[in-house]
């Protein structure tokens, strides 16, 4: 009986056999899906694109000297003297609340910061002055501002 059982071969898959194969091909298939997606993936940008920065605030007429205008979507204040028009950020530098405007400056609601009316900080606790924004003019008489474009304090779009 001993000699019968050696002597027998067995036929067909064995366990090992699979196992190793089965998950070779799982694996092969998983990184072929991977692969596929990354690459049908590749025209789609990965991130969606935000605000420009850049927003149209009127012509010269909608703001005459001594007009200030609040625009509270991009959270900036506009001006306009005797001298040009200027924009300044209603964003306080502390920790990012937004201030309101009032007879002499600027105040943060959340802890006191006081700006004075061109964003020069008097009081903290803000660690810097509120960041003027460039304005120009596009060739249909428009005006804009541009957040991304800081300015030195006290140049105007004449």
């Amino acid at each position: 009986m001993q000699e019968n059982v050696d002597n027998t071969k067995k036929s067909g898959i064995t366990r090992r056999f699979f196992m190793g194969w089965g998950l070779a091909i799982v694996i092969g298939m998983a990184s072929l899906a991977f692969f596929l997606l990354t690459v049908l993936r590749m025209p789609f940008p990965f991130l969606l694109p935000g605000k420009s920065g850049r927003f149209k605030i009127g012509t010269m007429a909608d703001l005459p000297p001594g007009r200030t205008k609040y625009f509270e979507d991009d959270q900036v204040y506009v001006f306009s003297d005797q001298d040009g028009i200027f924009a300044i950020s209603a964003v306080c530098t502390h920790l990012g609340c937004i201030v309101s405007k009032d007879d002499n400056g600027f105040v943060c609601p959340c802890h006191g910061s006081r700006y004075n009316l061109e964003g020069k900080l008097e009081k903290g606790p803000a660690p810097k002055d509120l960041p003027w924004y460039s304005v120009s003019r596009l060739p249909n008489g428009q005006l804009i501002v541009d957040k991304k474009k800081s300015v030195k304090p006290g140049v105007k779009f004449i």
